[in-house]
């Protein structure tokens, strides 16, 4: 095998590596901010309606397990990342020194040994190969944990249609009837006819009449 190609495809899975970290972001934001919906609506929700009460909780239930589902693939995703690496240059030029005594060894007694580049390609393509089935391992679990969070998404946003129509129906404060103002009487504006005079009052030997 090429030496350049090992060496090209043992740099692009630590590079995948990389992208595959850097994808976790996302669906853990989106995770959070869904998370803190769902807690939220719980929380606010009226409960006085069986029927709504049912469909809600339902949802409420499949949502918090698609989202601990998620929250696992994830998991997963991320502390998956046991990684293969070459040998540190101090300890290769050691080993190169060592091996061009071996090497000189060998000639000297008429034998042949291999150079040098065919034990580093040995360890590159190892490497590789770990590092390509890591990688491969936490791509798919990466996709399984897209497919929840969708899954947390669809079911929030039925949860929030049965939130809605519970604020709607039962929490929304409602306008308290009024009771309609008194009209004011009219005033009779026709005159009143002058009174009669009053009586006469008459005791028997007065001198006069009297008014009572």
């Amino acid at each position: 095998m090429d030496f350049k190609f090992a060496k090209d495809r043992y740099d692009y899975e630590l590079q995948r590596k990389e992208q595959l970290t850097g994808a976790l972001m996302l669906p853990m934001t989106a995770l959070s901010i869904l998370g803190g919906a769902l807690i939220a609506m719980a929380r606010s929700f009226s409960y006085q309606d069986d029927l709504l009460n049912t469909f809600f909780g339902s949802l409420i239930v499949l949502d918090v397990v698609a989202y601990f589902v998620c929250l696992v693939y994830l998991g997963r995703a991320y502390h998956r990342q046991k990684y293969i690496y070459l040998p540190l240059l101090k300890e290769l030029d050691e080993w190169e020194e060592e091996y061009h005594q071996f090497m000189s060894y060998v000639e000297s007694t008429g034998g042949h040994a291999p150079g040098t580049e065919q034990p580093v390609l040995e360890r590159i393509i190892d490497a590789a190969d770990r590092n390509t089935r890591n990688n491969d391992a936490r791509s798919g679990l990466l996709h399984w944990a897209r497919v929840a969070l969708f899954t947390v998404l669809v079911l929030t946003a039925f949860a929030g249609i049965a939130y809605v129509v519970d604020q709607v129906r039962f929490a929304m404060p409602r306008p308290e009837p009024t009771t309609p103002a008194p009209q004011p009487q009219p005033q009779n504006t026709t005159p009143q006819p002058p009174p009669a005079p009053p009586n006469r009052e008459i005791r028997e030997g007065d001198s006069g009449p009297r008014r009572p």
